[in-house]
């Protein structure tokens, strides 16, 4: 069988027109006569066929020999190449994999991923978990915090509830600590680090100044966020999703450097809204034991509503998209399942 194609030397971009012969164990190429390649078939490395594209054959020397007639698949191709080519070829084929696709990246990234995340955040050492939380400490510190200017008499007020609260529910107060703080940017406003450290705005200890039990829900809900480590488990979803990510679309050097800066991915993303409702669950149940009402919870959403709403009155035309958008639930709905 003779194939009339172009032979590329060594590590050369000029090629050759040649022909190449088959016999049952070895191929020739050859131009005006003469043998100027000769190899086992065995030896030899076919690229994949695709449609419009010839077959590229490669010997083991460096040198390569492409046929003229693009559609020509050489009689020694292996069986997998030829179903490839198929597939590529297939309309059904095609429209499996643009439906099929995006359903099992959204498995995958949605459903997997959030499971296993769920089971491994068990395993982190503490001391992980520490260096966590203190190195997104030491960012949100840095960009976002000032030292509180509450009163000392305020804060131990505060303090002690946190303290007697943390007692009652048998947490370790090595663990639960927390901290007072102004911040422009969060304003009134709580949040949970990895690590146990709850802080505390300003802003949010002086609205709460005179609802006490609604202050202490806020703490609760904080709390909740630790005991059921949301904030190590979105980290690790993170970055288990950008592997998954770098893993499909062939891009492994970044994959390196996610266990490296994991630590403060956190302070960027939101709980979900899973999370923040198993947070708010954990708030009411630990209200009822504690002898608080669940109304506490729900009066401290009304009043943390009412402060940020009149702050950014310009945004309730978009309210609704806004709470679509949320990684929270609304708060209509928080206020109304605490007042059940």
């Amino acid at each position: 069988m003779h194939v009339k194609g172009h032979f590329f030397p060594i590590a050369s971009s000029n090629y050759q027109v040649c022909v190449a012969t088959i016999s049952d164990t070895h191929i020739e190429v050859i131009n005006d006569e003469h043998v100027i390649a000769r190899h086992a078939i065995s030896s030899l490395k076919l690229s994949s066929g695709m449609a419009g594209l010839a077959d590229e054959l490669n010997f083991e020397d460096g040198s390569r020999f492409i046929p003229q007639d693009v559609s020509y698949r050489w009689p020694f191709k292996e069986n997998n190449h030829h179903i490839m080519e198929r597939l590529e070829k297939s309309k059904w084929a095609i429209l499996a994999a643009v439906i099929f696709t995006p359903l099992f990246m959204w498995l995958v990234l949605y459903k997997a991923v959030p499971a296993i995340a769920v089971y491994s955040v068990d395993t982190l050492p503490r001391n992980v978990v520490e260096q966590m939380g203190e190195q997104s400490f030491t960012l949100i510190k840095k960009i976002a915090l000032d030292p509180s200017e509450l009163p000392a008499e305020q804060q131990a007020k505060v303090q002690a509830h946190f303290t007697s609260m943390l007692n009652a529910l048998s947490l370790d107060q090595s663990v639960y600590r927390l901290s007072f703080y102004k911040s422009d940017s969060f304003g009134a406003n709580a949040f949970a680090l990895p690590h146990g450290r709850i802080v505390v705005t300003d802003d949010l200890a002086n609205l709460l100044a005179d609802k006490p039990n609604a202050l202490k829900a806020v703490l609760l809900h904080e709390m909740g966020h630790v005991v059921h480590q949301h904030s190590v488990r979105i980290t690790a979803q993170s970055a288990a999703s950008t592997i998954v990510l770098a893993v499909v679309f062939g891009d492994l050097e970044g994959v390196a450097e996610v266990a490296l800066g994991t630590g403060a991915s956190f302070a960027q993303q939101g709980f979900s809204r899973d999370m923040e409702r198993e947070a708010d669950t954990f708030a009411l149940i630990q209200l009822e034991s504690l002898g608080y009402s669940s109304n506490d919870f729900a009066d401290a959403i009304e009043a943390l509503q009412e402060s940020h709403t009149s702050k950014n009155e310009h945004l309730e035309k978009v309210n609704d998209f806004l709470e679509y958008l949320s990684s929270h639930p609304s708060a209509q709905e928080r206020i109304d399942n605490a007042r059940k």
